[in-house]
């Protein structure tokens, strides 16, 4: 135990609460100069004082769309912050992790990788998944919710409209978003027409999707997804201690547009955001973490928006 103390204390002893974010990538509060200062450190510093009492905890950590690029897991990277994950704990990503996408070598290469890292990682669905690929991996029951073990045990996804029970506490999960860099359409290989609307969209310039090569249509929920999470939220009295998507609510979106403008206004509602802004006016929870804007973001007290920053959710007050 002495051996697992010695891993923090350097860090506890160099570094306060206050200011661990104050480098570039630092998470604000919306319409504020504060900072969300020390989250991840926090995380660390009860681990530590548990570690004193004899007591072995494991830590849960949330970060944002890494489509596929997984460098803010490197032990370079990780030694250089306060993100210090070791085997038992969590990391989840809010949708768009980018590893199915294509069954090739970087597939295979990042799948090895990944599984070698001492943390166990697991995410939501995103607008940016192989969701052909994901339909491969059978579902199973894991604590509490269905998931898709990529690799047992080391990297898992987190279906949707699951309540899952970790560390004492309780995360609902819902995946997807709609693709918002579609202006130059979604083609399909197989029309006869796909060479001239493909030189089409390249001349306008605009970003397009290929149909079940780089979009597919399951990035938004069926209507039996959408049953299904209010079943399980039913069952739990209406009651989670965190929300984990891709997208937020449209009220929500529509706040990020009044803050961010023309950028965040691209993002429009969908049956996904109808069904988060239900949720929002019948569940009680304490924070609901998203990525797929791609900026690092306390929107306000309840609402976290994450990209390359890691946290720890207990952290939030």
């Amino acid at each position: 135990m002495e051996q697992k103390t010695e891993v923090y204390r350097p860090l506890l002893e160099k570094r306060s609460l206050e200011g661990v974010y104050a480098g570039d990538g630092s998470l604000h509060m919306a319409g504020k100069n504060d900072m969300i200062s020390g989250d991840v450190l926090r995380g660390i510093t009860k681990k530590y004082e548990n570690i004193q009492k004899g007591v072995w905890n494991y830590v849960i950590y949330i970060t944002g769309d890494c489509h596929g690029s997984f460098e803010r897991f490197s032990k370079r990277r990780r030694m250089k912050s306060a993100f210090l994950p070791e085997k038992g704990d969590y990391v989840i990503v809010c949708g768009d992790l980018g590893l199915l996408w294509a069954k090739d070598r970087e597939f295979e290469y990042h799948l090895k990788w990944l599984s070698r890292l001492p943390f166990t990682l697991l995410w939501v669905q995103g607008n940016h998944e192989n969701y052909n690929m994901i339909a491969e991996y059978p579902t199973e029951q894991w604590h509490g919710g269905r998931v898709r073990h990529i690799v047992r045990d080391k990297i898992i996804l987190l279906e949707r409209g699951q309540i899952f029970h970790m560390e004492g506490k309780s995360f609902f999960t819902f995946g997807g978003a709609s693709s918002h860099d579609i202006q130059g359409g979604i083609l399909d290989r197989s029309s006869p027409d796909f060479k001239r609307d493909k030189r089409r969209a390249v001349q306008s310039g605009l970003p397009y999707r290929i149909r079940n090569e780089s979009w597919w249509a399951q990035e938004l929920p069926t209507d039996a997804e959408l049953q299904e999470g209010m079943n399980n939220l039913s069952r739990a009295g209406f009651s989670v201690d965190y929300v984990i998507t891709h997208c937020l609510s449209g009220s929500m979106q529509e706040k990020l547009g009044s803050l961010y403008g023309n950028d965040a206004r691209s993002y429009e509602g969908d049956i996904l955001t109808d069904y988060f802004d239900r949720l929002e006016q019948n569940l009680q929870y304490r924070i609901w973490f998203c990525g797929h804007y791609h900026i690092n973001l306390r929107l306000d007290k309840k609402h976290v928006i994450l990209y390359k920053e890691v946290v720890c959710p207990d952290d939030f007050r």
